[in-house]
């Protein structure tokens, strides 16, 4: 049995690989989750060998390990963070595993599951101490930047979606920290102390789980930030630049600025109506004025004096009162209307419309 969930670890990451390397369009998630499903992928292949690696490759596979926490960190980052690219400064998280792979390569080693006395192999007890930190850490960091990414939500977006919430990304830390962990700290117990909690582990299970987990929730999370049209994002990091630009061509709002453009961002959304798209969000309409996310939101802000997810549901809401009274409308239901008018759920509905006019849907709808 415990070499069949092996296999199947084996065999999941190994086509969690395939899905996310060739997966259209191209995302640099997609790289980092591949990268760490390879990495899962060679640790559980290891447990099929007939024979230790450190007897052919005296690291190990151990010290690939400690690209467990910064792969998901990345790929965390590379969902919540506007415009993530990998940089220098990233490398810094490979430190471990280079010191930990070189010191292996120049001292006497054993498999890093088995436990001694030897003084040679207390390196183990401190290779494996610092595993668990290095997983609680990154663990902890990815938390706070899903829970930072969740605050930001309404500056970015008219709905609140699976996608966008990441509430099943905060299910998989949450997984992570109850199951896999567990394993790992007694796996350490065991190293250190030599006490055996219990006659089996459980990693292999807890592994191939994870990476299912992973695929099935991965593959449908789409892209949350796109790439900043390459137009806007020059003018952003030049504002002297004199040759041809977007309609509004300094990232910084003058104060002259601010009333012509709340216009045309009035205009804008009363004549083209983008709300009722359900999925409309700030770069849609960053697009479409050829104004920079950034100045966007800011705008905003600064000159409607409400984010982005209440100034778009307010229209949503004024849509909505008009079409309960249009006889066009009369066979529709009061949350088939507003699925009309561009929102996605029930409950965030019924919320909104009471926070702007002070009743229910059906009670305003007695009303009229």
């Amino acid at each position: 049995m415990y070499e069949i969930v092996t296999i199947v670890g084996v065999v999941q990451s190994l086509f969690g690989m395939v899905i996310f390397l060739t997966k259209r369009p191209t995302h640099t998630s997609f790289l980092f989750l591949s990268a760490w499903f390879a990495v899962i992928a060679i640790f559980l292949g290891s447990f099929l060998l007939p024979f230790e690696v450190v007897d052919y490759f005296k690291p190990g596979i151990f010290p690939m390990l400690f690209l467990l926490g910064p792969l998901l960190y990345f790929y965390v980052s590379s969902l919540t963070v506007e415009d993530f690219k990998p940089n220098f400064k990233h490398l810094f998280h490979l430190i471990p595993m280079a010191v930990i792979s070189i010191h292996r390569s120049t001292t006497s080693v054993v498999p890093i599951m088995s436990a001694s006395e030897d003084p040679l192999f207390i390196y183990n007890k401190v290779y494996y101490f610092l595993f668990v930190l290095s997983l609680i850490f990154y663990w902890f960091i990815s938390l706070i930047l899903i829970l930072k990414f969740r605050k930001k939500i309404p500056l970015h977006f008219s709905n609140y979606t699976r996608n966008n919430s990441l509430t099943w990304l905060l299910f998989v830390l949450t997984f992570f920290l109850l199951f896999f962990m567990v394993d790992f700290v007694r796996q350490f117990i065991r190293i250190a102390w030599d006490i055996e909690l219990a006659s089996f582990s459980l990693l292999p299970l807890n592994l191939a789980a994870f990476v299912f987990i992973m695929i099935f929730f991965g593959i449908n999370q789409s892209v949350i930030y796109r790439p900043m049209n390459r137009k806007l994002e020059s003018d952003i990091q030049d504002e002297n630049t004199e040759s041809s630009e977007p309609k509004y061509n300094r990232s910084a709002i003058q104060e002259d600025e601010v009333k012509v453009l709340n216009e045309d961002i009035v205009t804008y959304l009363r004549n083209k109506k983008p709300y009722l798209n359900p999925d409309f969000n700030l770069d849609m309409m960053a697009a479409d004025l050829e104004i920079s996310r950034h100045k966007l939101s800011q705008l905003i802000n600064t000159g409607q004096n409400k984010n982005f997810h209440r100034l778009i549901n307010e229209y949503r809401i004024k849509e909505v009162k008009e079409k309960i009274v249009d006889p066009t409308y009369g066979h529709f239901s009061v949350l088939g209307i507003a699925f009309e008018c561009g929102f996605n759920s029930k409950s965030a509905f019924n919320r909104i419309f009471k926070e702007e006019t002070g009743l229910t849907p059906s009670e305003y709808k007695r009303t009229v």
